[in-house]
């Protein structure tokens, strides 16, 4: 099964009078490698949120936010008395030496001085067990959205496998005439010396097949082909095997420059470009494979 590495999920809830939002992102990696912004109340629990992300989503560079805000206020009231009386009395002496009374607007403006009402803000807790749940339902969106992308990549690397193996059938076909070119030019070579020469016509026949013998890439074109269909069927698994993809491409590539370097045909090395070419956007790919 193909995922990509890079995924995307996101829960928001209301718990009690507060918005709850987990936020989950990841970028490629060859490791797992997390970066978390978590409440306090959680700190105790954060090896088990780790843990859990690391079991579900393996490998990427993954970053987890979860925050916390008061959706509603549920403020308590208190008043500081004795600061209250003390404004209050220095007004009240301050007004009567300017002969006014004022009682109703000294009281109000007492009260809007600072340190006389004070409102205290109540969170309610949050629970690792009150949160869990979402933190699942933020890690199953995510793994839906790697699935997603997932299935984009798997196109794009059988399309260009594709391609090699098409690359191959059009090598073999060239090959083929190539030595048979190869046999009737050394052919002709050799009647062209002094028929004074006596020659071994065994022996001829087996020089000539150790000459092509010795340019041959039959052995490589079969493990390449079998390479490519590995590497098919390695991608259709139900696990998760990038890495493994990885190490295969690799065997592809020593394969592609194995025919590239033994072979003297142009239409052949263009061919092996072609596949080189190919390849590199395999592994472009693989790069973004979990």
């Amino acid at each position: 099964m193909i995922l990509s590495m890079t995924g995307y999920g996101f829960k928001r809830v209301e718990i009690n009078g507060e918005t709850i939002e987990i936020e989950i992102k990841s970028l490629n990696s060859k490791y797992f490698d997390i970066q978390n912004q978590i409440p306090k109340e959680l700190n105790n629990k954060e090896i088990h949120i780790i843990n859990l992300l690391k079991k579900n989503l393996k490998r990427g560079k993954v970053n987890l936010s979860i925050s916390v805000n008061q959706t509603t206020k549920n403020n308590t009231i208190e008043i500081n008395k004795n600061i209250f009386r003390k404004k209050y009395n220095e007004l009240k002496s301050l007004s009567k030496s300017v002969n006014n009374s004022y009682e109703k607007d000294l009281f109000k403006i007492t009260s809007n001085l600072n340190n006389i009402i004070t409102y205290n803000s109540k969170r309610n807790k949050i629970t690792y067990n009150k949160i869990l749940p979402y933190i699942n339902e933020a890690i199953n969106q995510f793994n839906k959205f790697r699935k997603k992308e997932g299935e984009d990549l798997a196109k794009d690397l059988k399309r260009n496998i594709n391609k090699i193996n098409i690359y191959i059938n059009s090598i073999i076909k060239t090959d083929k005439n190539s030595n048979y070119k190869k046999e009737k030019l050394l052919k002709k070579k050799l009647k062209n010396i002094s028929t004074n020469i006596k020659i071994d016509e065994n022996r001829l026949e087996q020089e000539i097949l150790y000459y092509i013998e010795k340019q041959a890439i039959n052995e490589e074109i079969q493990r390449l082909k079998s390479l490519l269909s590995n590497f098919l069927i390695t991608m259709k698994s139900k696990n998760l095997y990038g890495k493994k993809l990885i190490f295969i491409s690799q065997e592809i590539g020593r394969e592609i420059n194995t025919i590239g370097s033994k072979t003297s045909e142009l239409e052949i090395k263009n061919k092996v470009i072609e596949m080189k070419e190919k390849l590199e956007k395999i592994k472009e790919i693989l790069f973004n494979v979990v």
